[in-house]
């Protein structure tokens, strides 16, 4: 997996607790999380279904992407390191579309999610903060 330096965001280890931000400040990036995986998650995990075209490769990328950013923010760094991982694999594979997916690609999505599933919960407007991801899931 990538190494923190290799996230977007100010480091896979900073998020926004760490950065001194107000409660309602976090709970809104929070929020923001859970709807950008429930938005997300389900077009990245589409590429696992078939070789995919370059169209929904690239959106793959962009998605994996923007994972890696939101998640290191939020403090999950975990699943900022394996969205890293999934973009630059996704990567490789627009290099070069294989008449197969990489396995590595294919075990990166997986983890990652099984890492975001707590997040594909609907917010719930009124609690303060989301749901806090499964601990060691």
């Amino acid at each position: 997996m990538p190494e923190d330096h290799d996230v977007a965001g100010p480091s896979a280890t900073t998020s926004c607790r760490q950065m001194a931000l107000s409660d309602e400040l976090v709970a809104s990036l929070r929020e923001a999380f859970c709807e950008e995986v429930v938005d997300r998650m389900p077009r990245l995990l589409a590429v696992r279904k078939a070789v995919p075209g370059r169209d929904v490769l690239n959106q793959a990328r962009r998605d994996a992407h923007s994972l890696a950013g939101s998640a290191a923010v939020v403090g999950e760094a975990e699943a900022a390191r394996c969205a890293r991982a999934v973009e630059l694999q996704v990567e490789a594979v627009l290099e070069h579309v294989p008449a197969s997916l990489p396995a590595a690609l294919l075990t990166c999505l997986d983890l990652l999610e099984s890492l975001l599933t707590s997040w594909l919960v609907p917010f719930d407007s009124d609690s303060t903060l989301l749901p806090a991801p499964a601990v060691g899931s």
